[in-house]
């Protein structure tokens, strides 16, 4: 019996691209798998999708006339192949190169592996729109360094990429694709807390970036999709070290006075997007709900609880909402002090020197880490939280 079972969803994507995809995986060294292609909701491909295929067994269309999303396609198809008794899926994009040895590369490195093993992943080229190379030779072992990394690197942002197969049982215990915009990153992080992955460091297919129709153009070119993909991340996140009881990493604290609402939601949206996630975001608040509410308005963010000290004191509001933190270290924020780079929080992580035994304070200036017995500064320091909270008593 075959054991692999690819899905393609297809939605409005330049005909040329859809014809070199269905091509690429049509003509795979290892030609033993099940080719299911799902028509998303625009059935005046299905012409264009038979003239693609016509002939070859392995290929079956489905079609269905409105638009639900990738990951209900991803979900319709993958539900049929587990039905159907396939070991091994994957599932490829109409926009992307699949290499001849892409499925065959993928599919003997599952074959080696242990059980245990879920997910095997490879390196990728990048290419532009018109198919020219994307990206330099720096660029792809700066790839091969980050995507060579243990499962727990995920929560560091997405290793795997588009080139990717899956062992069936552990999608199986998985509640399928959910969110719009990280489809498979989520679903990588769920199914992680069961199964091991490995990696393949060879490129197996053309990945091509600010293509159209790409999901990934139409968040990059769209601040509003931007936002709601970040919200999907934290959420997804969030979610992942709950259910694997990992503790917070620190507690930011952010005071909102009143009248800063454009500065407030600049500044706050610099800390939620954060490369570090570990975190829970306390708003401080000194200024009314409404104000409040329109700040957070875009912001879904299971991290972030609201705390409102209105009339009241910066050190007093401080002193109260630090006895209402979670982890042992803290940082301070308001909207004159927020890092606009993304990489604040992190480098004082990976410095590996937030060590409460031995110093009361680690601050990143300019990049570089430095780290104090005593508390001098309010904001930006990540600070021992019982000696923050004694810091502000003095004050008080």
């Amino acid at each position: 019996m075959t054991k692999v079972g690819v899905v393609m969803p297809v939605y409005y994507q330049n005909e040329a691209y859809i014809r070199l995809a269905i091509h690429t995986m049509r003509n795979q060294v290892y030609r033993s798998f099940t080719f299911l292609i799902v028509i998303d909701g625009a059935p005046e491909l299905l012409p264009l999708v038979q003239a693609c295929t016509a002939g070859d067994e392995r290929v079956t269309i489905v079609s269905y006339p409105v638009n639900q999303g990738v990951a209900f396609a991803l979900n319709y198809g993958f539900e049929i192949l587990m039905d159907q008794g396939y070991d091994y899926l994957t599932w490829v994009s109409t926009d992307n190169v699949y290499y001849p040895q892409f499925l065959g590369t993928l599919v003997s490195a599952m074959d080696r592996t242990g059980p245990d093993v879920g997910i095997v992943y490879s390196s990728f080229n990048q290419i532009f729109e018109n198919g020219e190379p994307a990206h330099t030779p720096e660029f792809l072992r700066t790839l091969h360094s980050w995507q060579n990394r243990p499962k727990e690197a995920l929560l560091d942002g997405c290793i795997i990429g588009p080139s990717f197969i899956h062992r069936a049982e552990y999608c199986r215990l998985v509640d399928g694709y959910r969110f719009k915009y990280i489809q498979d990153y989520d679903y990588w992080l769920r199914m992680t807390d069961n199964c091991d992955i490995k990696y393949v460091p060879v490129e197996l297919m053309d990945y091509r970036i600010n293509s159209p129709y790409s999901l990934s153009t139409h968040i990059a070119n769209d601040i509003s999709k931007h936002r709601l993909c970040w919200n999907e991340v934290h959420r997804a996140h969030y979610e992942t070290r709950q259910r694997r009881s990992i503790p917070l990493l620190f507690s930011a604290l952010f005071i909102v006075k009143p009248g800063e609402v454009a500065n407030a939601h600049t500044a706050i949206g610099n800390i939620i997007d954060q490369y570090e996630t570990n975190c829970e975001l306390i708003i401080v608040s000194l200024t009314t709900q409404n104000e409040i509410e329109e700040i957070m308005e875009a912001f879904h963010d299971p991290r972030v609880r609201i705390l409102y000290y209105v009339n009241h004191s910066i050190n007093y509001a401080l002193h109260k909402a630090l006895r209402r933190a979670k982890a042992e270290w803290c940082i301070i924020f308001d909207s004159a002090h927020a890092p606009a780079d993304a990489t604040f929080i992190r480098a004082m992580k990976e410095s590996n020197l937030l060590d409460a035994a031995s110093t009361s304070s680690v601050f990143n200036y300019n990049g570089q880490i430095t780290t104090s017995g005593t508390i001098a500064y309010l904001y930006q320091t990540m600070t021992v939280r019982a000696r923050m909270q004694a810091f502000i008593q003095a004050s008080l």
